[in-house]
């Protein structure tokens, strides 16, 4: 009988198992290396030695460090995991006090901003962001606005899109551009604004 026939589970060869090892050492140096030096500071070189491989093989993989990188955070960055409570403003609260964590408060944060200037400049790298980072954490809060307009608490054409852009577009404006203090305040000023149109005042 050979490897593949019905009943009988595919045999992995100690090279492939090699090579699985190898990936899975790569991007644990990559997150234990961007968690020590940070994006600015962190080399393939770097990377290679604390996996245990030659650089070439780092290659093999990512085409550059900032690829290395996406796909290392990718998979270091936890899910949005929270129960859903049917109640907009209270799960739009958690989505935002999330967000806050996450670009504000979290190593990943910080490398996202280091990060932002060599997606601008690499198109391919954006996009690898946007798929691997960005679109599946989207995903599960676009679901949540979904299910709101259709209890009627949006409206049935809202613009989930630009409404998602709109809340994690502020934290990262201040946490990148203007330097604004971020607050635990942030996210609820955010949802009064968005859902009851209420301009927010700075607190005193």
């Amino acid at each position: 009988m050979t490897a593949g026939t019905k009943g009988q589970q595919p045999v992995t060869s100690p090279e492939r198992r090699r090579s699985i090892r190898s990936h899975q050492a790569i991007l644990a140096a990559t997150a234990e290396l961007l968690a020590g030096v940070g994006y600015t500071a962190l080399t393939i070189e770097g990377v290679a030695a604390r996996a245990g491989v030659g650089k070439a093989t780092v290659y093999r993989w990512w085409p550059s460090k900032g690829a290395l990188v996406i796909e290392a955070m990718s998979a270091a960055l936890a899910m949005p995991s929270f129960s859903e409570t049917g109640d907009l403003r209270q799960d739009l609260l958690t989505v935002g006090n999330g967000i806050v964590e996450t670009l504000a408060r979290s190593p990943a944060g910080a490398v996202i901003s280091a990060l932002a200037a060599d997606l601008m400049r690499n198109p391919d790298m954006a996009e690898q962001f946007r798929d691997q980072v960005i679109r599946p954490r989207r995903s599960a809060v676009t679901q949540i606005l979904r299910r709101a307009a259709d209890r009627g608490e949006l409206p049935p054409d809202v613009d989930i899109d630009l409404l998602l852009d709109v809340y994690a577009g502020a934290v990262f404006y201040r946490v990148l551009v203007s330097g604004e203090p971020v607050t635990d305040l942030l996210a609820e000023q955010l949802v009064s604004l968005l859902l009851d149109g209420k301009a927010p005042v700075k607190p005193a």
